[in-house]
């Protein structure tokens, strides 16, 4: 439930989720789960066996989204172990809440290359293509934050062809194509964007950011068209894609829901701007 929770944008309902999970738990073990205070002052609830047994890295990551970084460094303390491969996806996230995207950038690198560690290899073979996968798309987001856009590609073609054993390696594999469509249209690499997006068949493999990223492209390919039908339709997909997005993020307060508003903003400039443009070649 957490876990679908957040992907759908609702990140408190996932965090309770995760509590109601990691109390129950601790009820079976049989822990008493009230919150005690030492003479300190500090509270032991986050110290008792609450938290044992569910998901500290998604917990970590759904609490540096609701901006609650003291409690996201407490977890991040309490699911440190010596697990490289554990340290550096925490590292990376932590790094990633507070915008710090060079550092989250590096941690992302060596996440990758620890891969190539027999400490990594004893992981399952599902958990390693996860925390694989996972990675290469946060490599490409800190790319992307950083400017390095052609890099984004160069990274996005290269771990694409990592993946292919037959078939085509000239395509990039569909978790990463966001990033890739973000690059390319910021580039003015049309044929490249019109390769990446308009030959995409099912859009329910992506999220909602992800759906965004790829609308946009397919907005602005369709505005260099000249095509004023494609434009008011992609314009249209990309609305609907925000919307999801900003129905569970405006539970959260204006903090959350203030990207979302940008990118709407961005898509009524385009309108105007398109609006604009067809108007004088009519």
């Amino acid at each position: 439930c957490a876990m679908a929770a957040s992907k759908v944008g609702m990140r408190a309902r996932a965090l309770q989720f995760l509590e109601v999970e990691g109390r129950s738990r601790a009820l079976l073990n049989g822990e008493n789960n009230k919150p005690k205070v030492d003479g300190m002052g500090a509270s032991k609830f986050l110290k008792s066996h609450v938290l044992d047994g569910i998901d500290l890295q998604l917990t970590q990551t759904l609490l540096g989204q609701l901006n609650d970084f003291d409690t996201m460094v407490f977890v991040a303390q309490k699911s440190h172990q010596t697990d490289l491969t554990k340290r550096l996806t925490e590292e990376a996230a932590e790094r990633e809440m507070y915008e710090d995207w060079e550092g989250a950038f590096q941690a992302y690198e060596q996440l990758l290359d620890s891969r190539l560690n027999d400490e990594s290899q004893r992981l399952p073979n599902s958990a390693i293509d996860n925390t694989k996968a996972s990675a290469q798309k946060g490599l490409l987001r800190c790319l992307l934050k950083l400017g390095r856009l052609d890099s984004v590609l160069n990274q996005a073609y290269g771990m694409s062809q990592q993946r292919t054993v037959h078939g085509n390696t000239m395509q990039i594999c569909a978790e990463l194509l966001p990033s890739a469509a973000e690059a390319a249209w910021r580039l003015g690499k049309w044929s490249i964007i019109d390769n990446l997006v308009n030959n995409l068949n099912d859009g329910s493999l992506f999220d909602a950011d992800a759906r965004y990223q790829l609308s946009f492209g397919r907005t602005m390919h369709a505005l260099h068209s000249k095509s004023h039908t494609r434009v008011i339709s992609c314009l249209k997909d990309s609305r609907e894609s925000i919307m999801s997005s900003l129905s569970s993020a405006a539970r959260d307060g204006y903090t959350r829901s203030y990207p979302y508003l940008m990118q709407l903003h961005a898509l009524r400039e385009v309108e105007y701007i398109s609006s604009l443009f067809f108007d004088d070649q009519s």
